[in-house]
């Protein structure tokens, strides 16, 4: 899923420029557009761009292959368009709670990525095409996504944590960039500490179609409760003095 790297923090830059369908696609109930946009995102969620194929999701559509390509006009189109509905839904999250933090960042931080995992939860085909391609070092079309993640989330957390220490609300002796780029460290950590911990499968419960955070909503939001706490109090001891 997309929204636990930080390539989430792309989301609004890039939907601004991702791939529209074909007018005759549009053209079409908001129901079967839906079928169609599921169909693809699994297909992608669960295999390499290279080996996805068109026909077989054409096959599973019960479409004519002249008709699909009415909707979209190649696979790189249709995959540029699924990137972009995909973030297109994140921009709401970010703006609900990273935008305008309040005074406790870490919080609005905790409540970003809980709000996330609950949107993948119900929308799971979303969460898997969102995993795979946060996962990918060398994306067809966003390149090395991990990478560009971390650039733009600095940019974009760089601002906010500035705004939070001219309130006093984060200490100003240490340096912003540090504490954004462990931040986003941790961001994309949590997934692995809880695949680890509570023993997930994100590729098989991509493959079955299930939730990738099949944990208590309650549960998640503990764990993100205790990395917000090492991170606003550190975990050391008191220095001894020399």
């Amino acid at each position: 899923m997309i929204i636990y790297s930080s390539d989430s923090l792309v989301a609004t830059r890039y939907s601004q420029r991702y791939k529209m369908p074909l007018k005759t696609f549009m053209n079409l109930d908001e129901k079967r557009q839906k079928e169609i946009i599921d169909t693809c995102l699994k297909e992608f969620a669960l295999r390499p761009y290279n080996e996805v194929s068109l026909s077989k999701v054409i096959q599973k559509l019960s479409l004519a292959k002249g008709s699909f390509y009415r909707y979209f006009p190649s696979k790189r189109a249709l995959y540029e368009y699924l990137i972009g509905y995909a973030k297109k839904l994140n921009i709401g999250l970010f703006e609900k709670t990273l935008k305008n933090p309040g005074d406790d960042i870490l919080e609005a931080w905790s409540r970003f990525y809980a709000e996330a995992a609950k949107l993948d939860n119900e929308y799971p085909v979303f969460g898997g095409f969102g995993y795979k391609v946060s996962q990918e070092r060398d994306n067809v079309v966003l390149g090395d996504v991990a990478l560009k993640s971390k650039k733009q989330g600095l940019k974009i957390l760089r601002r906010l944590f500035k705004e939070q220490q001219k309130k006093g609300n984060i200490r100003k002796d240490l340096d912003v960039d540090q504490m954004v780029y462990t931040l986003l460290q941790v961001q994309e950590g949590v997934m692995d500490y809880l695949g680890l911990k509570y023993k997930v499968d994100y590729k098989k419960n991509i493959a079955r179609g299930k939730p990738l955070f099949p944990i208590p909503e309650e549960t998640l939001k503990k764990e993100l409760e205790g990395f917000a706490r090492i991170l606003q109090e550190g975990m050391g001891t008191k220095r001894r003095k020399k």
